[in-house]
């Protein structure tokens, strides 16, 4: 099977490489620090660090947000025949439960890797990095749970100034706690190199996917937005509730660019759609989405009628995503036995780069007639409850709604690649069209060459330069809803 991968990977390897040779981070001496209880006070005086100045940090409290949309979804976020449920009392969301330090990286190693890549970027690595893991409450469903993150912050940064976060969304690892990507240097290093340019960085684990804690009673919710754009915003409350010398005494604002890879770039969207409902405190300064499935709908359609690398990915969400919704018991209405029970016992077992090598098989031996027929005729959406469970949880097609009031400076980036053979760039950018054309303001950008994994590499330059213009709050300008033609990325290697 093909799953969704980290846009950077191959990076992450380089970077992971790299520390082995030089020695730097051990994973087997980590050391377990019990941060206590998070702060409560919106106003968190930071101490002195570096010959610095304290600073007064303003993080605001957590709350909900008060249009009629937010209350609505806020009382009934249930779809798709879920159990009646609405959200907590936000004030709890974001507790620190536990912290531990996982290691240092210098800037020397994380430059050598861009390097060993051919890749420049706009920005210069100028900070050594410490990086810390985090278990912290979120809420699933109606009750208070638990969740873990890695942070990552620059060493040397001016105490005096504040700094502004990435809230960093990973690509699929995986469908259970033995996946947390926290607990990986591959999951820690895009997290190093935005800590390294300047930013404080947030890399959560998503729900089902727990480094620290009690494990987790049920598997990932793959693909679910309302699941992981919730966890994913609770972990950003969490970064705030941090004492100031559990975050190098840096004062961090709660500005914040979101930034998300395949798996990780759905989730980016859909936290760029829950934010001023669920956690409006949060200031979102940009999104940049790299290689999202937006278009949910269309690309099982496509994984159900011809055998492509998406129909694994169509498994796994049918297989995940149907557990969270109440159906985990209902999977012989999907898949043809011995799939039904296979499917979820994979799920459980097995993590991205455990894949084993599967025998060829037919659409027809995996999925039950009536998926098939219903994906064919294009009709996917309106079998009951299976459509439902996709859709809802596409941009292009869920009834939770966008009603973000954006600042003037405020834009989405999407990147592609052109020879993408896992997220169908045709279908996103038709995708691109419709939520352009409904008032999302969007840019797309498609690599030419690009595959799944370097769609989001070659265009790190672009992105950097996408999130300074956020952050020095250039007003956005609008490019055309018609999808752009691909186009020779800035990072893309002289060949």
């Amino acid at each position: 099977m093909a799953w969704y991968s980290v846009g950077v990977k191959h990076l992450s390897l380089v970077v992971a490489a790299l520390v082995v040779a030089v020695g730097c981070g051990d994973d087997d001496g980590v050391v377990s620090m019990d941060a206590g209880p998070g702060t409560d006070a919106e106003v968190t005086p930071d101490a002195e660090a570096d010959g610095g100045v304290a600073v007064e940090c303003d993080f605001p409290a957590p709350r909900l947000g008060t249009s009629a949309a937010a209350t609505a979804l806020a009382t009934d976020p249930a779809r798709c025949g879920q159990p009646d449920h609405q959200w907590l009392d936000p004030a709890g969301m974001g507790d620190i439960v536990e912290r531990q330090h996982l290691r240092d990286l210098p800037a020397a190693i994380l430059q050598a890797a861009l390097e060993g890549e051919g890749l420049v970027l706009p920005r210069e690595l100028e900070y050594d990095v410490v990086i810390d893991q985090i278990l912290y409450t979120t809420q699933d469903r109606g009750e208070t749970i638990e969740a873990t993150a890695a942070v990552a912050y620059p060493e040397g940064y001016d105490p005096s100034e504040p700094v502004d976060a990435v809230l960093l969304l990973h690509g699929t690892t995986g469908f259970s706690d033995a996946c947390a990507p926290s607990n990986e240097l591959e999951g820690q290093a895009l997290a190093a190199l935005f800590a390294s340019i300047g930013y404080v960085a947030v890399a959560p684990d998503y729900i089902g996917l727990k480094a620290l804690g009690e494990a987790s009673p049920e598997v990932h919710p793959y693909l679910v937005g309302q699941a992981t754009a919730i966890a994913s915003l609770d972990s950003v409350r969490a970064l705030g509730k941090l004492a100031a010398e559990e975050r190098g005494g840096l004062c961090i604002t709660p500005r914040i660019h979101v930034f998300g890879g395949s798996q990780g770039g759905h989730a980016a969207l859909w936290v760029d759609r829950m934010s001023d409902t669920y956690a409006p405190e949060i200031e979102l300064l940009g999104t940049v989405a790299t290689v999202p499935p937006m278009d949910l709908l269309a690309q099982v359609e496509r994984g159900l009628t011809e055998l492509v690398d998406a129909t694994a990915n169509s498994t796994a969400m049918l297989g995940a995503a149907s557990t969270w919704y109440g159906y985990g018991d209902r999977l012989d209405e999907v898949f043809v036995a011995p799939f039904d029970e296979d499917v979820p016992a994979y799920l459980l077992s097995s993590c991205d780069e455990d894949a084993p090598e599967l025998p060829e098989l037919t659409l027809e031996e995996v999925f039950q007639p009536a998926l098939l027929e219903a994906a064919d005729a294009g009709t996917f959406g309106d079998l009951d409850p299976w459509g439902c469970v996709i859709a809802e949880n596409g941009l292009t097609t869920t009834s939770v709604e966008r009603t973000r009031d954006d600042p003037a400076s405020y834009g989405i980036l999407l990147t592609f690649g052109a020879e993408d053979s896992l997220v169908h760039t045709p279908i996103e950018r038709e995708a691109y069209r419709s939520l352009c054309e409904a008032g999302m303001p969007m840019e797309m950008v498609e690599c030419t060459g690009a595959g799944h994994g370097t769609g989001t590499l070659w265009a790190l330059p672009e992105i950097l330069a996408f999130m300074e213009a956020r952050a020095a709050g250039e007003a956005w300008v609008q490019p055309s809803c018609e999808p752009p033609a691909a186009v020779i990325c800035e990072g893309t290697p002289e060949t």
